[in-house]
């Protein structure tokens, strides 16, 4: 097993120059240039964990995270997408799995942790007919596929769907963006857009997704390499030093946690440390902090992107709690 993860960081090691030697402040602004780098990464199959077994995966995650993040949030935003679309066909064991491996899949199922229905659906003769408007669908014209989440009669179901206009699916403008706006984020109206059986993943009861997600430590492996990213372009050895320390603890941290609740308040943690590095280096480096090639300014952009991502209203209300604990010890 340890043979495994170190040919994969060799992979990983060397795609990663191949990445660096791209003009890295365009993929985040650039479909294109975006694309470009996700082909890279594509190609030289950094995005097949589920070829790997299940004990490993974790820490492959920690070391693709550890090496793309810190070379563009846009493109390791998409790779989330792409983990997490193989994984779910993975773990439900779908028949057509090997076909939608060999494409670029991303996903589209995060309203499902929403308390109200956000995509219904009707049975048709072949499969489901889905109605309802998506948002955040990011990667078009970079995925040619999505899974998509959609209820139906008290169950939560997966299903593969193209990435493209067609009957009944129609994909509307890019949303402007201060982060990530390469990532060609758009809104999906489904309007009796059908489903096919062959195309269902897996149907769970309502909730099931919010329970699965919860243990995720996909946002803090992200967190964590904007942390590493920060840290590279920090100039002060004293920071330097410490930022280390710190992001270290944190990774020992949520690598050994196992609750859902743990890895909220972890992720907390983690975001505040890595925003505290950042504006320090920010302060440090003066009034260059805001041309758009230095990366300390993109770091914080993308870290509020990666931090965006996937909130729920436990996680909204510690982070509240942690503001307001910091009010009232200044008042004691």
């Amino acid at each position: 097993m340890h043979e495994e993860i170190k040919n994969y960081s060799q992979k990983l090691e060397s795609t990663a120059e191949k990445l660096k030697a791209l003009e890295l402040h365009h993929l985040d602004n650039s479909v294109e240039a975006l694309d470009e780098a996700f082909t890279i990464a594509y190609e030289a199959q950094l995005f097949e964990l589920h070829t790997y077994a299940p004990e490993l995966q974790n820490d492959l995650k920690l070391e693709l995270f550890s090496a793309l993040t810190p070379i563009s949030g846009s493109l390791s935003f998409l790779a989330v997408q792409i983990l997490a679309a193989n994984r779910i066909m993975q773990n439900a064991n779908f028949p057509m799995a090997q076909n939608f491996y060999d494409k670029r899949c991303g996903i589209i199922i995060n309203h499902l942790r929403a308390p109200v229905t956000i995509i219904d659906s009707t049975k048709s003769e072949n499969g489901y007919k889905l109605s309802g408007r998506l948002t955040w669908a990011s990667g078009y014209k970079i995925f040619d596929t999505l899974v998509v989440g959609f209820h139906h009669d008290g169950k939560e179901i997966q299903a593969v769907m193209p990435f493209m206009p067609q009957k009944g699916c129609l994909i509307g403008e890019a949303d402007e963006t201060f982060v990530g706006l390469s990532m060609n984020t758009v809104s999906i109206d489904l309007q009796v857009y059908e489903i096919l059986e062959e195309q269902v993943i897996s149907a769970h009861p309502i909730g099931y997704y919010t329970q699965q997600k919860s243990i995720s430590k996909t946002v803090h492996f992200a967190l964590y390499g904007i942390g590493l990213g920060a840290i590279s372009a920090l100039e002060n050895a004293e920071v330097k030093a410490e930022a280390i320390k710190r992001l270290e603890a944190q990774r020992e941290n949520f690598m050994n946690a196992s609750s859902g609740q743990r890895m909220d308040e972890l992720r907390i943690e983690l975001f505040e440390l890595v925003l505290k590095m950042i504006a320090t280096g920010m302060v440090l480096y003066g009034g260059r902090s805001i041309l758009t090639t230095p990366r300390l300014q993109q770091y914080y952009r993308e870290l509020i992107m990666f931090n965006s991502n996937g909130l729920n209203n436990e996680i909204k209300d510690l982070f509240k709690s942690s503001f307001l604990k910091e009010k009232n010890a200044r008042t004691s």
